[in-house]
């Protein structure tokens, strides 16, 4: 019988490697003080309280089960359920504390314009399987909306970066604070964001909308791969 706090610490690792989280991103999800405490939780040498447990579950969509090592099912209809609720929660936090943020109050006119298919909870379950929705959930707390925008505008302005900026302060009538806030995109976050378009955009074959099943963060895979790492360790293969 596996141990979970043998199990914990590897299938916490496995959802920070799968997503390309750092120590502080993982803190800053997770809502955190400090990122030395996910450094403990994953050398064994702390345990996440009930209720940090929980939040781990919450913000990356997986069973608790899966976490103690219960269970091999890493996502279920609740799990992605709860993550989305808390995406909304999360939202509406934003938005009661910046009322007049076209950042934050854009996010669902933004997603029910451009994606519909997820945007409306009736639909989201029969075109994106469970992994992809947990995928997108991390992905919408990690990408700011205008970074979305300053790629398309990036791109529209024949990959120069002169001017981009104005346009999606402009566009987003971003207050002089705002404005002073907003910087560039980095890099992680240009990849994420066209990660996070990649997902929510559907093939179509025959007119039809075809179900996004697969992906682009792994976490099952990144987790196997891990067991066996740690397995070839423990016997000096």
């Amino acid at each position: 019988m596996k141990k979970y706090t043998d199990v914990f610490p590897l299938r916490l690792k496995a959802l920070q490697h799968a997503y390309g989280l750092s120590l502080s991103e993982t803190a800053a999800l997770l809502n955190v003080n400090a990122r030395s405490m996910i450094f403990d939780w994953e050398n064994k040498k702390k345990f996440p309280s009930i209720e940090n447990l929980n939040m781990i579950a919450t913000v990356f969509g997986v069973t608790t089960d899966w976490l103690l090592g219960r269970s091999e099912t890493i996502y279920s209809n609740e799990s992605i359920e709860w993550s989305e609720e808390a995406i909304d929660e999360h939202l509406q936090a934003l938005a009661a504390l910046f009322p007049n943020s076209l950042q934050v109050s854009y996010w669902h006119f933004y997603l029910c314009e451009h994606y519909p298919e997820y945007a409306f909870e009736e639909r989201r379950s029969l075109y994106y399987s469970l992994p992809v929705r947990a995928n997108i959930a991390i992905l919408i707390r990690e990408v700011r909306l205008p970074s979305l925008y300053w790629s398309v505008y990036y791109a529209q302005n024949d990959f120069k970066k002169r001017g981009v900026n104005a346009k999606v302060k402009k566009f987003f009538h971003m207050s002089k604070e705002e404005s002073e806030e907003f910087k560039q995109p980095s890099r992680k976050e240009l990849e994420r964001g066209d990660n996070l378009m990649r997902l929510l955009t559907l093939s179509k074959i025959n007119g039809k909308n075809v179900a996004n099943k697969m992906p682009i963060y792994d976490v099952e895979a990144v987790c196997h791969q891990l067991e066996q790492e740690m397995k070839e360790k423990e016997t000096g293969i």
